[in-house]
């Protein structure tokens, strides 16, 4: 059986700092990783009317369609 207080580390300052620094590194790491997952994923969504990935579909600006004049009578 594992006496628990091997899981108890005593923290000097030494340590503290490195451990700070290897967490903003990991951080890092996952945001960038996590950053790049999103834009393949992004890159590679297909339109649902003519199926051509949404990087290489030209989209058309919207209508605005014309007030009809009953409303302003």
């Amino acid at each position: 059986m594992v006496d628990i207080h091997y899981f108890i580390f005593i923290m000097n300052v030494d340590s503290a700092i490195a451990s700070a620094i290897a967490g903003v590194v990991v951080f890092a790491l996952t945001y960038v990783g996590l950053k790049l997952i999103y834009r393949m994923w992004r890159r590679n969504l297909k339109c649902p009317h003519c199926g051509e990935t949404y990087h290489d579909h030209q989209v058309s600006p919207p209508v605005e369609k014309a007030l009809p004049n009953a409303l302003w009578t």
